[in-house]
């Protein structure tokens, strides 16, 4: 059981298109190991698998370390490790694991984009940009992802609130389009709750700096929250998004959405139909292993 799993979570990881070269010695793990330390691993690793699957990501983290502690090089448990500690909150740990990822896979976008959130939710800046830089150069790598290249945008944040996610999203090219930002609030089964878009208005104030707004489109009306010179800065916007969901404001207008709104995906929903699949979603790699 423990070996399918293995495969599973490795079948995931190809589809994150992790690199081939680090992982092939990965599809051994379960492999070669004493009968009984084998079947001891089992235990935990199924054990782990258990907690994570009922969001007891805390006592599912200790099991998977427990794994990596006899046997560091076991890389998709490591990745199951890095899920569940950034699911418990437990963001420094995430970002290690991501970072012992990234070290042998570097050219892993997943696992870069992962580290991109785990430096947000530390206000770890440079490391934010840093990691950005790296994914910005994979992603003009004329031999890169077809699917990053596709994308809009990359997941910049993925931030709990309640048993729902709030997911910041960073457009790649806002000159081009004007939009900058983009939050999606999903429910735990990720059924979109609502949305928030933060744009570049063709407007200035009398000092000629340009004007954003930030809207809001649920349930067939639009909010519109802010309409000023701030919007520049992801976590100024971030901050103010949730205190919209925390009920601390009032949006400036309420309106049903015009006719011709344009209903906006998330910068990172693209779908490459000459691949026969769809991109990874936030929780593809545990949700790959636990079906």
């Amino acid at each position: 059981m423990w070996e399918q799993a293995m495969r599973l979570r490795l079948l995931s990881l190809s589809l994150l298109a992790l690199a081939c070269v680090f992982f092939t010695p990965g599809c051994e793990e379960a492999r070669g190991l004493d009968p009984r330390e084998r079947a001891a691993m089992t235990v935990v690793f199924e054990e782990a698998r258990a907690l994570d699957e009922q969001g007891r990501y805390h006592e599912a983290l200790v099991r998977y370390e427990t794994v990596l502690a006899r046997h560091p090089q076991f890389m998709s448990t490591r990745l199951n490790a890095a899920m569940a500690a950034y699911d418990a909150g437990a963001y420094e740990k995430a970002r290690g694991h991501f970072e012992v990822l990234h070290k042998y896979g570097p050219g892993d976008w997943f696992v870069i984009r992962k580290l991109i959130q785990c430096c947000e939710r530390l206000n770890d800046k440079e490391g934010v940009e840093s990691y950005r830089a790296k994914l910005e150069k994979l992603r003009q790598q004329a031999a890169g992802s077809v699917v990053l290249k596709r994308y809009e945008g990359l997941t910049r944040d993925y931030i709990p609130v309640g048993s729902m996610h709030l997911i910041g999203y960073e457009f790649f090219e806002p000159k081009k389009h004007g939009r900058l930002w983009f939050f999606r609030l999903e429910d735990k089964n990720k059924a979109p709750v609502t949305a928030f878009l933060l744009e570049a208005t063709p407007f200035h104030d009398n000092s000629g700096r340009r004007l954003f707004s930030l809207t809001e489109a649920t349930n067939g009306w639009m909010r519109i929250w802010h309409v000023g010179v701030e919007g520049r800065e992801y976590a100024w916007t971030r901050d103010v998004v949730l205190s919209c969901l925390q009920g601390k404001r009032q949006p400036l207008v309420v309106k049903p959405l015009p006719a011709d709104y344009e209903v906006l995906a998330a910068p990172d929903s693209a779908r490459i139909p000459s691949e026969g699949k769809e991109p990874p979603s936030e929780k593809a790699p545990i949700d790959a292993e636990k079906k």
